[in-house]
């Protein structure tokens, strides 16, 4: 993996990326992440976020290359202590366009936020808003009768580029829910996934890719929403284009720090839970010391 290339021309600090709703004020859970808050990390350049800032010279640890070094390094370590799986998948699927037939269907995924693109990565789930699960259930029961796949084109809102692509290996079950989701409650709902490519590929690599969106007009794929279809023609381009882009930056660099922050979280909250349970048991003891 090579340093992060999302910096501006003059050599500052990588862009301000507006990643929408999904998680803008706290990390919630089950419980609402009440006890566990976002700090407004959102607001910072990630290596900022990570590591802070130079307490000599005031300027980012980013901007210096030998620490940009360092960082690649201790990310390549943490990736292959603990998600061994994905170090090579780019180069396993190289080769996934000539597997693709005109039975398979294609969807543009929008995330709010890559922290969730960091747990479906992880767990191999996904899910969408209610109609969106609906729309990418009925293409996979549709796909899987004709020996066909659904693939799915990953976006988080502002990021200007594309950070993956995964194929959907099970209908939607609304029976379920998962419970780390930046949002917790506003996404019903779960089906499997299985990632075929973890890569940074921005849009001006499609700018020729053209479709006719949902509401009729005709605009650049960049323009998509979630859960666009992608005619096939346009989409065995675009996972060529995947495929062959050499990347600078993937998500997999920022897994310890998204890591890191949901173990802060399970922790808080067992925490929390602990202590429920202890002011349960106590008011029981004092309810049935009242009684005698």
């Amino acid at each position: 993996m090579e340093p992060s290339s999302n910096q501006n021309q003059e050599g500052g600090a990588p862009k301000k990326q507006n990643r929408g709703g999904r998680g803008q004020k706290k990390y919630r859970g089950n419980r609402g992440g009440k006890n566990y808050h976002n700090n407004n990390y959102q607001n910072k350049p990630r290596y900022q976020q990570q590591y802070g800032m130079n307490p000599y010279s005031q300027t980012p640890y980013y901007n210096n290359p030998y620490f940009q070094q360092q960082i690649l390094y201790r990310t390549e370590m943490y990736i292959c202590s603990k998600y061994r799986h994905l170090i090579d998948i780019n180069q396993k699927n190289a080769k996934l366009i000539e597997s693709i037939n005109s039975n398979c269907k294609f969807f543009v995924i929008k995330s709010f936020s890559e922290e969730d693109v960091h747990k479906s990565i992880k767990y191999n789930v996904w899910s969408s808003s209610k109609d969106g699960n609906l729309t990418l259930s009925n293409a996979f029961r549709i796909t899987e009768e004709n020996k066909g796949n659904v693939y799915l084109f990953y976006s988080c809102n502002g990021s200007g580029r594309y950070c993956g692509v995964a194929r959907m290996k099970s209908p939607c079950d609304e029976t379920k829910s998962f419970g780390l989701w930046t949002q917790d409650g506003k996404w019903p709902g779960l089906f499997d996934v299985e990632w075929v490519f973890i890569k940074d590929v921005p849009f001006k690599e499609f700018r020729n890719v053209i479709i006719t969106m949902k509401d009729g007009e005709v605009k650049p794929i960049s323009n998509s929403r979630d859960t666009q279809e992608i005619p096939f023609e346009q989409a065995k381009i675009m996972i060529q284009k995947i495929a062959e882009y050499q990347n600078t930056n993937t998500i997999l660099e920022h897994f310890e720090f998204y890591d890191m922050r949901q173990e802060n979280y399970e922790r808080n909250m067992q925490m929390s839970q602990n202590k429920d349970i202890k002011n349960t048991e106590n008011n029981n003891i004092n309810n049935n010391g009242n009684k005698k």
